[in-house]
Order: C-alpha cells, then sequence, then structure tokens
C-alpha cells in the first residue's frame, strides 16, 4: 500500500496546514464581524462609526452589510446572543469579547462549516 502524502493538494503541490489562528483570521472573524457590523447598523450607526467601532474601514463595513464578505450562514442561538449584547454594550476594547464568540464557533463544527473553514481545517481548530 503507496504512503500519500496529506501535504499535497491535487495538483500535487506540497502544502502547508494553516495554524488554528490563521483559519479563524480568514474565515471565523470575518463572520463574526459580518454580525456585528448588521446588528450595529440596525441601531441607526453610520457605516463609518461601526468601522470606528470594530477598528475596519468604511468599505469593510459596506461589504459586511452587503454579503459581499464573511457570509454567516446560521442563526445559532447562543452566538447570536453574544453578538447582540456585546452590539448593545458600549464597550471600547472588543477583543476580548470576539475571542469568546470565536472560541464558541470553534467549538462547533456546524458553526464552523456555516463560517465557510474547510472540513481538513475544522479538526485542527479549537486548539487556541
Amino acid at each position: 500500500m503507496e504512503k500519500v502524502d496529506k501535504r499535497v493538494n491535487k495538483e500535487g503541490e506540497k502544502t502547508t496546514p494553516k495554524q488554528p489562528c490563521e483559519v479563524a483570521l480568514w474565515y471565523i472573524l470575518p463572520c463574526i464581524r459580518a454580525s456585528l457590523a448588521r446588528e450595529l447598523t440596525k441601531m441607526d450607526l453610520t457605516q463609518q462609526k461601526v468601522a470606528n467601532i470594530l477598528g475596519i474601514t468604511q468599505a469593510a463595513v459596506s461589504q459586511y452589510i452587503g454579503d459581499k464578505r464573511g457570509k454567516f450562514h446560521s442563526k445559532d442561538e447562543a452566538v447570536y446572543h453574544l453578538i447582540e449584547e456585546l452590539a448593545k454594550d458600549d464597550v471600547l476594547n472588543i477583543s476580548e469579547r470576539i475571542c469568546q464568540i470565536c472560541s464558541q464557533i470553534q467549538a462547533n463544527r456546524q458553526l464552523l462549516e456555516c463560517c465557510g473553514v474547510p472540513e481538513s481545517q475544522a479538526d485542527r481548530m479549537n486548539i487556541c
């Protein structure tokens, strides 16, 4: 039986598995930001104000609320409750709360799938 190198993609190119934080950055964080941006704009905040709160550009906020970026295809009650709470709070440093939400998503394989995390990477999540 021939041993298959899992570090090679379909084209035969060597690949390196992404680190869990890198996967979170590319897949989970955009889902959280999109959901949070939508919640904040529901509160009649301008896109620029939302951008300032999230530490991103107004153009990124526009893409998040327009479903061009960070599509989250689930309405998980626990996660959305945390996002809604965060949107309602007047928090200057939201990093810790976003990490809490990210950890909750990482712990749920179905939510990882909703954020578009590839199955090959989902097995490696919930490490950080």
